[in-house]
């Protein structure tokens, strides 16, 4: 009786327990992350003249190039 599983068969228990133990180890997975990066806008602190992020908003001039704000 080849190829026929029966009780107490090692093959059997071994597919048993890895069954068991994956469900022990993670009954509910967590939901997936939202994708997408920050949802504030920067804007108001972009330099117009080169691209640059103030640490502060509003500015009055930006920290790299010394463009006054528009």
């Amino acid at each position: 009786m080849s190829g026929t599983a029966r009780p107490g068969d090692p093959d059997r228990e071994t597919a048993n327990r890895e069954t068991v133990n994956r469900e022990a180890a993670d009954p509910d997975p967590a939901p997936a992350e939202p994708e997408g990066g920050e949802s504030a806008c920067w804007l108001d602190r972009v330099c117009a003249d080169c691209g640059a992020i103030q640490d502060t908003a509003p500015f009055a001039r930006c920290a790299r190039c010394g463009a006054p704000r528009e």
